[in-house]
């Protein structure tokens, strides 16, 4: 099995090692991420004092107050604090994106590596067989599926956290909104 991968990895020359190291790191940013998300909750009796929580709080506290932050209107108190939950909730996504496009661009210097050694070839033996280009050919195309193949996986968990959030947000948009339905109630009643 070890050796299997090896071959693989030798099939794409260093850059493979490179992007395999990048895909790794994807898949650690991406799978930690998409786990947090996915058992991330929202006790609103029990917020902790940080991150996500902390906004989700402060927007329930303005939202009940019907105060905003100073020198801002609760609106855009409220967007505040939307903004920084949002930002809580995807900041390993800027990274994902840049390694996805870390790999493509990898992939591509893959394939102009892979051009060279065929343009070498050709000029140390002037008189080639087919067979004699095929390495270099295969290492420019491995390394190009390759980076593309990560750049895509990259991409796609980058929009499964983006969705998740976003279900997060729409889901924390309706609280803050019901709170303030639930005071204005209150403040219409108590007249």
């Amino acid at each position: 099995m070890l050796q299997t991968i090896i071959d693989f990895l030798n099939a794409g020359g260093v850059i493979m090692y490179i992007l395999t190291g990048l895909g790794i790191l994807v898949l650690y940013f991406g799978i930690y991420q998409l786990i947090w998300l996915s058992r991330l909750s929202f006790d609103l009796k029990n917020l902790p004092e940080h991150g996500v929580h902390y906004w989700a709080k402060k927007a329930l506290d303005m939202a009940s107050s019907r105060k905003g932050l100073e020198g801002l209107s609760l609106m855009d108190s409220l967007e505040v604090c939307f903004a920084r939950m949002e930002d809580s909730m995807t900041w390993r996504v800027p990274e994902i994106r840049f390694l996805a496009q870390i790999s493509t661009l990898l992939g591509f210097l893959g394939t102009v590596t892979g051009m060279v050694k065929v343009f070498n070839t050709v000029a140390r033996l002037g008189k080639v067989m087919p067979g004699d280009l095929a390495g270099g050919i295969h290492e420019a195309l491995f390394t190009t599926v390759y980076g593309l193949v990560l750049a895509l996986i990259a991409w796609f968990v980058a929009h499964c956290i983006e969705m998740l959030v976003n279900k997060h947000m729409r889901y924390l948009e309706a609280i803050v909104f019901s709170e303030l339905e639930a005071s204005d109630t209150a403040k219409e009643n108590s007249k």
